[in-house]
């Protein structure tokens, strides 16, 4: 749309029009915007670095996690090592004690055993007389000296094993003397042999105490 100018009008009624350039604010405003877009500190750059930010402190925020989890780990590792020294050390103080237990469970065991062992030969002893004779016999096997024999028993087996006597003898070949004494301090059953070279104490007491100090030999053995 033009401006009428006073000057510019004839006579003949013929009105001129001088254009005046319009200006577009829209296109400077566009140009401007891209401008804003594409220049070096424009909008770009900035979502650019709150992109970057946000990456480094995601990857801070899970480094920060991991090296949480790590240290629960950690926590928990040595949690479990503490568990597991403290089950040994209570299984260790178990076996310990089950040892020792089961040890004085076998003494007395043993110390029962030998009780009753005593009480049955005793019994067979004043049951069966032959008892004495077996027991005299298998002695009277160890000796080696035929000078002079002298065998002591309990009075009660002394008039039971003289009517043996010959054949006790006869086992000793070439024996000058072969004789049966009572002795009061031997108990039934057993028997102590003397000769010129020493004694064979074959007593029922002896033997006891010959099995007893056997087996504990062999348990001091096998817990060594």
């Amino acid at each position: 749309m033009g401006l009428i100018k006073r000057n510019q009008l004839e006579d003949k009624g013929t009105v001129l029009l001088e254009r005046v350039p319009i200006i577009t604010h829209r296109r400077e405003e566009g140009t401007e915007m891209r401008s804003l877009v594409m220049g070096g500190g424009g909008i770009s750059d900035l979502s650019g670095r709150t992109q970057r930010e946000a990456q480094r402190a995601r990857s801070e925020a899970e480094q920060i996690r991991e090296e949480a989890r790590e240290e629960g780990r950690r926590e928990a590792r040595e949690e479990a090592a503490s568990h597991i020294e403290e089950a040994l050390a209570t299984l260790n103080q178990a076996v310990t004690e089950r040892k020792k237990i089961i040890g004085d469970a076998e003494s007395e065991v043993l110390r029962l055993a030998l009780k009753v062992a005593e009480q049955i030969i005793r019994s067979e002893v004043s049951l069966h007389r032959d008892v004495c004779l077996n027991i005299v016999s298998e002695a009277i096997g160890r000796v080696s000296d035929r000078e002079q024999i002298i065998v002591r028993v309990n009075r009660e087996d002394a008039e039971y094993l003289k009517r043996f006597k010959d054949r006790l003898a006869g086992m000793l070949d070439g024996v000058k003397s072969f004789s049966i004494l009572e002795d009061a301090n031997i108990e039934p059953g057993g028997c102590v042999i003397e000769t010129n070279l020493g004694f064979i104490d074959a007593r029922i007491a002896t033997k006891l105490k010959s099995i007893e100090e056997a087996v504990n030999r062999v348990k001091s053995e096998e817990t060594s």
